[in-house]
């Protein structure tokens, strides 16, 4: 994706269709879990939109991007994810229009809308636009995101007035379809098209570990396997790191002991270079303490199969658990003492 900011005509598209969606209110008569597709144009992905506004505190469209968006959308409707989960706020991808108190908006933010001559009073009153990408901080949108955002708002209107005009427009004809809309451009002309369409499953990205066998080998061969326990989890800072274009979560490995809660260790990195560091920093604890653990506690899939090609070679048993309340009370001490 380009990393273009938006053009002057790009911003006044997308603040004039913002007013168009607040002026109509589609909050007034539609769901937060009422969900519809939009096709972008430009790279064929369909974004999952809702509107939000029904409970009449955070009003405004969320747009989730592709397969992975709608997964974390999905988990969120069915309840296996809440706001109250640790990770909700650094997992989402999707784009975002808000209607804010002018105290939420940044001094990017109101540059550009001064730049444009705009005008906003009240509460809840200014547009508020972001990009929301897995480990980063919500941020500004590109030209490319704010084409397809403005793109996506004009789809809402569209069926917030079917749904007006008949409340069971959005049932899905088949289980798991949502009613897609798409441009079609006849002689130069473009127009909406709509069909019910089936989303392509999600699969998450595999790990990827390239281990060096006679490192695994002689770190084997050289250490003791311990009757400890570890509790074994990966997760999201609550805090940013100002580095590179965009501000992002860090991703932590956190090793703790099960019985007496003692931390192991812990690491730090990006998301989009976890593995590399993770493995590397796993290997290097296991070559200073000369022990490893014979059994590992996870609760996450990913985390399991990370670990899993080296536990397969260690003899370390790993156990899917659903809690894990030694990582729990480290976490909370860690992070404490980071933020210090």
């Amino acid at each position: 994706m380009s990393h273009k900011e938006p053009t002057i005509d790009e911003w006044k598209e997308l603040f004039e269709v913002s007013r168009m969606l607040k002026e109509l209110a589609p909050w007034k008569w539609m769901e937060d879990s009422e969900s519809f597709g939009v096709e972008n144009p430009e790279t064929g992905e369909v974004g999952y939109g809702c509107i939000m506004g029904a409970m009449g505190e955070v009003f405004g469209l969320i747009v989730y991007l592709g397969s992975e968006g709608l997964a974390v959308f999905e988990k969120i409707q069915s309840g296996n994810m809440t706001m109250e989960d640790e990770d909700i706020f650094a997992s989402q991808k999707c784009l975002a229009v808000t209607f804010d108190d002018r105290e939420m908006l940044d001094n990017k933010d109101l540059a550009t809308i001064k730049s444009l001559g705009l005008k906003f009073r009240g509460r809840q009153a200014w547009p508020c636009f972001r990009s929301h990408l897995p480990g980063f901080l919500p941020w500004h949108l590109t030209g490319e995101e704010a084409r397809f955002l403005a793109l996506a708002i004009r789809w809402a209107m569209n069926v917030a007035e079917k749904l007006r005009e008949n409340p069971l427009a959005l049932n899905p004809q088949k289980k798991g379809s949502y009613l897609v809309g798409y441009i079609v451009t006849d002689d130069g002309k473009p127009t909406w098209h709509e069909e019910w369409r089936k989303p392509v499953p999600f699969t998450a990205k595999p790990v990827s570990l390239s281990i060096d066998e006679l490192r695994l080998a002689k770190i084997k061969k050289n250490s003791q396997k311990s009757e400890h326990t570890w509790e074994v989890e990966f997760f999201y800072a609550p805090f940013v790191i100002h580095e590179g274009e965009r501000p992002f979560y860090p991703y932590i490995a956190l090793y703790s002991v099960h019985n007496n809660r003692y931390v192991v260790n812990f690491c730090l990195s990006s998301l989009t270079d976890y593995e590399t560091r993770f493995l590397e920093n796993f290997l290097e604890l296991l070559e200073k303490i000369k022990m490893f653990p014979k059994t590992m506690m996870i609760r996450k899939q990913a985390v399991y199969d990370f670990f899993k090609p080296i536990a397969d070679v260690l003899g370390i048993s790993l156990k899917k658990v659903k809690h894990l309340p030694a990582f729990e009370d480290a976490r909370v001490s860690l992070i404490n003492n980071m933020a210090q």
